[in-house]
């Protein structure tokens, strides 16, 4: 399924960040060895389905020199990035919510956690980012996933009550540790797949730089520790995938063929680990994916995040023949189009099949349900409230079906549904659908055209306002290439 954000030229920050991954991914392509992949929604595999194998993949991320344990650098390291983002913003922004003392600090214990009305990018994109930084400060100091999540934690929780003299947030807490772990778990693998010690020259600059870009806290302890300059041995990374793929995507709005709009697409998958070699599984993300998207048309640029990793999974027999995953998976999902913004960090369930039905066909289904921690959308009511976005809980559900057909290609169908309760905002409920159609066509090795229908569909329900209801409809018709 198709991750979208729409943001203005205002917004270059996002677009450079989510441009880094691109970037990274297809240098990392240059120097390593890619397959055949296809990008699917959240828990689905690795293989491209003309191609699927049963290749088992490495059992734990090979670290470049942070295997060495630490717990109270990391700590001093969050504390000062903390420090150092506050001193910006209070000594050359001069942002008014950097006036600290005292008194604001006894206030923000005295007040407790509230609502806050910061923007929609900031609260549902910075603040993620900036809790993957307090993530991977500790992940680069030797620290594995679950001892790495409390700094995530801590760095936000200090931020919250001793950084800023408005009151902590309880969208921030929960953001910036929990949306930020997924975040700087996945940086911290693609910046694991860039690093190789044993390079030197122009190579070993450029995987130093990219590696760094993606991952700027790991780049700062390698500084610290001396390790971008020194020789090691050769990085055995785990197996991944990637596919990047460019083309044309058509927006109708209010689905209307005579109202539309259209862009320039390029997209980036990236398939880390086997979905289905659940034994090799030990530690959470051993198997994720990654979508990123860039849209650009005069005036409206789109782009767009997916993440999702395994935290647990397991086989099950279900039919003969068959392969069953059953497993949980921490998820991420940004997107926006022209009617709506939403965000959703998710904790899901899935069950996954892939079942052959002949010498020529296989079918791949899934089916998973979602409980959303934290997400958010866009309200023309909540601005009467002083911020663009209504925020809150809530849950979601999806279904899809992937019919391969042996060196011609497969046919899919992808169908997401959230619901988004109103904690924070005008009171209601808000209902977000996905729908993606698609065909995807093998023309020789490696390369591949394909043709996707879309529907973005939304319903509000409010208590103290009129409900809404509206809908767009896309046509993407896209070349991909495996490096």
């Amino acid at each position: 399924m198709d991750i979208i954000i729409k943001y203005h030229f205002s917004n270059k920050g996002i677009v450079l960040l989510l441009s880094t991954f691109l970037v990274s991914g297809l240098f990392e392509c240059s120097f390593g060895q890619m397959y055949n992949d296809e990008h699917l929604p959240s828990g689905l595999s690795k293989y491209s389905h003309s191609n699927y194998s049963d290749a088992n993949y490495s059992e734990t991320l090979k670290a470049n020199n942070d295997s060495e344990k630490y717990y109270w650098l990391p700590a001093v390291e969050v504390v000062g990035l903390n420090l150092s983002l506050w001193a910006y913003h209070r000594y050359l922004s001069s942002e008014g919510w950097s006036n600290i003392s005292w008194k604001s600090i006894k206030s923000n214990f005295e007040s407790g956690f509230k609502w806050d009305v910061d923007g929609y990018l900031m609260n549902q994109f910075w603040h993620p980012y900036h809790g993957s930084n307090y993530y991977n400060i500790a992940r680069s100091n030797g620290l594995t996933f679950w001892e790495s999540a409390p700094y995530a934690l801590g760095g936000s929780l200090i931020w919250e009550y001793f950084m800023e003299n408005e009151p902590p947030s309880y969208n921030d807490i929960v953001n910036t540790p929990i949306t930020g772990i997924i975040l700087g778990e996945i940086s911290y693998r693609i910046s694991d797949l860039i690093i190789d010690e044993s390079t030197t020259g122009s190579e070993r600059v450029f995987r130093e730089f990219f590696s760094t870009l993606v991952d700027p806290m790991r780049g700062f302890n390698r500084i610290l520790r001396g390790d971008m300059w020194k020789a090691g041995e050769a990085n055995e990374p785990a197996d991944f995938h990637l596919i990047v793929s460019s083309g044309i995507h058509n927006l109708f709005l209010s689905s209307k063929l005579n109202d539309s709009k259209l862009y320039a697409a390029i997209r980036a998958d990236l398939n880390y680990g086997d979905l289905f070699a659940v034994d090799s599984h030990k530690n959470p993300f051993d198997y994720f994916t990654l979508h990123v998207e860039l849209n650009i048309a005069p005036d409206d640029n789109i782009a767009g995040i997916f993440a999702s990793g395994v935290i647990w999974d397991g086989k099950l027999k279900l039919f003969v023949n068959s392969k069953n995953i059953v497993g949980i998976y921490k998820e991420v999902d940004i997107h926006i189009n022209t009617i709506y913004k939403l965000s959703a960090t998710s904790l899901s369930s899935q069950l996954i099949n892939t079942v052959p039905l002949s010498a020529s066909l296989t079918l791949h289904n899934y089916l998973g349900l979602s409980a959303i921690l934290m997400g958010a959308t866009n309200s023309q009511y909540a601005s009467v409230l002083g911020k663009d976005y209504n925020i809150g809980p809530g849950a979601s559900g999806k279904v899809g079906a992937h019919l391969i057909i042996k060196y011609f290609g497969e046919l899919y169908l992808n169908y997401k549904r959230y619901w988004i309760h109103t904690l924070s905002g005008a009171d209601g409920e808000e209902f977000v659908g996905l729908l993606n159609i698609g065909i995807n066509y093998n023309l020789f090795a490696d390369n591949s055209v394909c043709l996707d229908l879309l529907l973005y569909e939304r319903f509000g329900e409010y208590v103290d306002y009129p409900n809404t209801q509206d809908a767009n409809s896309a046509v993407r018709i896209y070349y991909k290439h495996c490096f």
